[in-house]
């Protein structure tokens, strides 16, 4: 998810480079209109803001339902009432809203260990 984010902050920022240089040479760009004074690649911004875009919402759909249930496992993880991360996943992963527990374990690939303040006499399952 990461690396998509990144290629999404990367797209948008060169895309925003060329427009900051576009409009210092000649002045606002308005990329709905077609001008004889913009520069012929106007085409390619819109195009790969598009790109960026639709990626953005390939993602989402994928990934957009599942971040309060990423949330929630997580918070479920914290507590630290799991000895593992795969107990956790396993029991947990209806109860935070995840459709199976591949991707409730792939949500707490990572996560850090649940903190020391937990006791060793806690109600560990």
């Amino acid at each position: 998810m990461m690396k998509l984010l990144k290629q999404h902050n990367d797209a948008l920022k060169r895309a925003a480079r060329l427009i900051i240089a576009y409009e210092a040479r000649i002045g606002a760009i308005a990329l709905v209109d077609d001008h004889p004074a913009y520069p012929a690649n106007t085409a390619a911004i819109n195009q790969e803001i598009k790109q960026a875009l639709a990626e953005f919402r390939r993602w989402q759909q994928r990934h957009g339902d599942q971040e309060c249930a990423h949330a929630a496992i997580l918070a479920m993880w914290a507590s630290g009432a799991w000895r593992n991360r795969d107990t956790c996943a396993r029991l947990c992963y209806r109860q935070a809203g995840f459709s199976n527990m591949a991707l409730a374990r792939q949500a707490l690939v990572g996560a850090p260990e649940p903190g020391s303040w937990v006791s060793s006499k806690g109600a560990r399952r």
